[in-house]
């Protein structure tokens, strides 16, 4: 009898499972995944494990016959996506009541994952390596050696081969870009819809930020149908939103949602 060791990391989810997972309902117990196809709106039921995935999306070789998955497996799901499954369902629970400062730090860390881990922001940030290659010849290949005349070769030629300088450094960026310091200092708000039938939606791209880049006003993740996650440093945005009603509250927030997907 021979075993045989079967790849679990194929599917790389860039929005969790535990997220998606909320927003099952119906006798199916399955989510709705809306799309706009042909000028009309198609609705079709998933489980929240086939939706928001796409094969090899961190792996590195990706390309190549074995791709190495080893940043979705040793970091996206053991340090990033694992742990903070543990703070969302405390969040769900308790809103920020206690929390302790490392769970803030766990779900900081999603959050700002959540800012590059779509396919949109993975191939940017692929394409971001392929060029950061370029400062190493700043003053051309005349006396270099063979292997960086052969690396300047493949860069002048956007080689496939050269996309895992930028999805190397994906796990790096997650845990020290200027979003973590903006995401951890600003002041934090869970709220829960009570006063509506009206649900949030999940998309996509499920974190919105309002803003400019790197002075973001307000941050919002629906964390469930029914509760909403907010981050800001400003008075004017929090302000805004102590002003809203719950419907209007869901339906300006769904519009965010919908015209980032």
């Amino acid at each position: 009898m021979h075993l045989v060791k079967v790849d679990t990391h194929k599917k790389h989810h860039y929005i969790p499972k535990f997220l998606l997972n909320g927003w099952h309902s119906g006798e199916d117990e399955k989510l709705s995944q809306m799309r706009w196809i042909r000028e009309q709106i198609t609705e079709k039921r998933y489980k929240g494990k086939s939706v928001a995935n796409e094969r090899h999306l961190y792996s590195m070789g990706r390309l190549t016959v074995k791709p190495n998955p080893e940043i979705e497996r040793k970091f996206m799901s053991k340090h990033v996506d694992d742990p903070a499954a543990i703070v969302h369902k405390a969040l769900l629970a308790n809103g920020l009541h206690d929390m302790p400062e490392e769970q803030k730090h766990t779900w900081t860390m999603f959050l700002v994952s959540l800012v590059f881990r779509g396919p949109g922001s993975v191939e940017h940030i692929r394409e971001r390596g392929i060029d950061a290659i370029s400062s190493q010849f700043s003053s051309g290949t005349t006396g270099q050696s063979d292997s960086l005349r052969e690396l300047y070769d493949l860069y002048q030629r956007r080689d496939p081969s050269l996309l895992d300088f930028g999805t190397y450094a994906l796990p790096e960026l997650i845990q020290t870009s200027t979003y973590n310091k903006l995401f951890f200092e600003a002041e934090w708000k869970v709220q829960r819809i009570t006063k509506t039938k009206e649900k949030l939606l999940i998309g996509d791209r499920p974190l919105t930020l309002f803003g400019p880049e790197m002075k973001i006003d307000l941050i919002y993740l629906p964390l469930a149908p029914d509760v909403t996650f907010f981050i800001s440093r400003s008075e004017k945005m929090k302000r805004w939103i102590a002003s809203l009603t719950d419907v209007q509250l869901v339906r300006q927030m769904n519009r965010g949602i919908v015209e980032q997907a």
